[in-house]
């Protein structure tokens, strides 16, 4: 394509486009970026894109992980804050750009502010086309939710009048469970339908996973497999919403937990990563152009669950992220791409190395709280 054209294309886009090559230099910064950011394209192209985003370091750690992530974030959405400590909506999606040999050779993101009023359109539509699994769905499952307490008040009347007939009241505890099962789900499908907002805040990360174990482990009672801990010590707070963070853990652990059984063995580590991931996983050497970084206020918390289950099938682990797809009996097909989405709201990530009888390995990354005087 004739590079005149090529430029007129870029400049006709509606949506925020930046690009990097693989050593994470600017090579793309349009007119709709430079607006969203507040950032000219002159002071940006050419430098290392961590600097020229020094006030957005998740939009630089995009970017990088692109290079490395076996699953890249598609209409996602994540909360900018500005440098006047004004907050904006963006909604994005990664690329990454491969050579004919298949290995990356930079990384693109495609991002809209999504509380301009410009864009109100554009989201009315996304509204629209999602009605059924959104406001639709969200107003459904309240209606159920209401009935499903009426119909436990019920069931808590009828056992008093079964007190002394211990099948029956057996029968009506087995209705309960069922109840608060179905109760769940709609739970589930709350959680996913409704907008991320977080809550901000300083997060202990290897207590908060603890704590997520052991509700996890509660509820799964004596089909709990060995788990082991590896943390680093000591781990900077994360930056995030603590309440959001330790359900995406808990979906992750329960899902290693159900892959493995009470034989099974789940490890959790947790370590700081000083600069975003730049090498595929499992593949020690880095890329060629990728230099160091070095030590970046902006660091990471890497947290990895690994079981040592049946692992997934090529086909599963490419629709695991998919809304509503599952392999289990009974479920929601819910967690996994609800994790996904919280961590994305945070400027993290959510990957998966998995392959049949080699178990699955889940890598989450929260950003850290930065300490002042650093930025971003």
């Amino acid at each position: 394509m004739p590079e005149p054209l090529a430029s007129r294309i870029l400049a006709a886009m509606r949506c925020g486009v930046i690009a990097v090559d693989a050593s994470g230099t600017v090579l793309l910064w349009n007119r709709p970026a430079a607006e969203i950011l507040g950032i000219e394209p002159e002071a940006a192209r050419g430098r290392d894109c961590r600097e020229a985003l020094a006030a957005y370091p998740a939009l630089a750690h995009l970017l990088l992980d692109a290079l490395g992530r076996a699953t890249l974030p598609d209409r996602a959405e994540l909360e900018l804050e500005r440098p006047d400590g004004t907050r904006e909506l963006v909604g994005f999606s990664l690329s990454r750009v491969e050579d004919e040999r298949g290995a990356p050779v930079g990384s693109a993101i495609f991002f809209k502010d999504l509380t301009l009023v410009e864009e109100e359109r554009e989201r009315e539509a996304l509204r629209s086309r999602l009605a059924s699994l959104g406001e639709v769905a969200a107003q459904l499952a309240h209606e159920i939710r209401n009935r499903l307490g009426g119909i436990r008040l019920f069931l808590g009347l009828a056992r008093r009048r079964l007190d002394h007939d211990p099948e029956g009241a057996g029968f009506l505890d087995r209705a309960e469970e069922e109840l608060l099962e179905a109760n769940h789900k709609l739970g589930e499908i709350l959680a996913f339908v409704r907008p991320v907002r977080l809550e901000l805040g300083p997060v202990d990360l290897a207590a908060l996973c603890r704590e997520a174990w052991d509700a996890v482990a509660a509820r799964f009672a004596d089909a709990v497999p060995h788990v082991s801990w590896d943390l680093a010590d000591p781990l900077p707070p994360a930056r995030g919403d603590r309440d959001r963070l330790r359900d995406a853990i808990a979906n992750l652990l329960a899902n290693a937990v159900e892959a493995t059984g009470p034989g099974g063995r789940v490890t959790v580590r947790l370590c700081v990563e000083s600069a975003p991931t730049l090498v595929v996983e499992d593949a020690p050497v880095p890329l060629p152009g990728l230099r160091e970084f070095g030590e970046h206020p902006a660091r990471r918390i890497r947290i990895e669950i690994e079981d040592d289950g049946p692992g997934m099938e090529p086909e599963v682990l490419r629709r695991v992220f998919h809304p509503f797809f599952t392999t289990k009996e009974g479920g929601s097909g819910l967690g996994i791409p609800t994790a996904q989405k919280i961590l994305d709201a945070h400027g993290g990530g959510l990957d998966i190395v998995s392959a049949p009888g080699q178990g699955t390995r889940f890598v989450v990354r929260v950003p850290v709280l930065a300490e002042e005087g650093q930025g971003g």
